[in-house]
């Protein structure tokens, strides 16, 4: 638990916010963006990066099995798969970072065991053909293939539901938390990985094949309007589906957390989920 009123520090929870900012200061700030519409062109990535390690450590205590690591290093994940395995581990998920705490980018891997076979299937929640993507992507790919495991399988997978150019990590938790939350739902996907029949394991999966594999629920965050008629296209039916506690479709969802930026239709849902989750910290 962090004390409200204290500066946010690396001390305890490796948490680093600018000159002496309390993290209650920092929600408020965070909390004005939304209500004057400058979450949409603001740079949240670094405060993101900084509280990323007491986030995982909050989620690991609400959901002991989800196994969730935060890797920011190559040695780090070669570690932290290693480990996994030896342990005998049959899920986890790593939330990953090889850049700079300058030019953070987080993606999510999801590992699942099946027959003793080993499925490492990386989510990039935007697309894959940015540089950034691809060169983090190029490296932990390069990274996991180095540990010559038998009976490994390594899959890139693109969601494209991201716009904003700093959501990356709070994307990326999010989707951590819905990979084991729904982990029965993924069971086709790690298969599928393991098989390589259904698309080319050393290019990346597309988003129009993985709308096939996804239920509604994973896009509760997307921030675009076309993207989530693009995936209801592809599930007829989905549009019907209750998403939240709320008992909302995915639209009335998207809806309710719209604002409109140079004409276009955007999801504050992203911006709003890293309030909740620096908030959380503060109980």
């Amino acid at each position: 638990m962090l004390q409200s009123s204290s500066p946010i520090t690396q001390a305890n929870d490796s948490l680093i916010a600018e000159g002496n900012e309390t993290l209650e200061d920092l929600i408020i700030r965070l909390e004005n963006d939304i209500f004057n519409g400058k979450w949409i062109e603001e740079i949240y990535s670094d405060i993101d990066f900084k509280m990323m390690p007491a986030l995982i450590k909050q989620a690991n205590n609400k959901y002991p099995e989800m196994n969730l690591r935060l890797v920011t290093t190559f040695k780090d994940l070669a570690a932290s798969v290693q480990k996994t395995i030896g342990d005998g581990i049959q899920s986890s998920r790593f939330i990953v970072n090889v850049l700079t705490d300058v030019m953070p980018h987080f993606v999510v891997i999801d590992h699942k065991t099946i027959n003793n076979k080993l499925s490492f299937i990386l989510f990039e929640c935007t697309r894959c053909n940015n540089e950034v993507s691809l060169v983090l992507i190029s490296n932990v790919k390069k990274a996991i293939e180095g540990f010559q495991l038998p009976d490994f399988y390594c899959s890139i997978v693109e969601m494209d539901i991201q716009r904003s150019m700093s959501e990356c990590g709070i994307f990326s938790l999010a989707l951590a938390k819905k990979l084991y939350l729904r982990s029965d739902k993924l069971e086709k996907l790690h298969r599928d990985n393991i098989k390589g029949d259904r698309w080319d394991r050393d290019v990346y999966l597309s988003h129009d094949l993985l709308d096939t594999y996804l239920p509604i629920d994973f896009y509760k965050h997307v921030q675009g309007l076309k993207r989530l008629e693009e995936y209801v296209k592809k599930n007829p039916g989905s549009e019907k589906e209750i998403v939240n506690k709320k008992n909302e479709t995915i639209f009335e969802r998207f809806e309710r957390h719209t604002m409109v930026k140079r004409g276009k239709n955007m999801s504050a849902s992203a911006h709003k989920k890293r309030i909740t989750e620096y908030k959380s910290l503060m109980r």
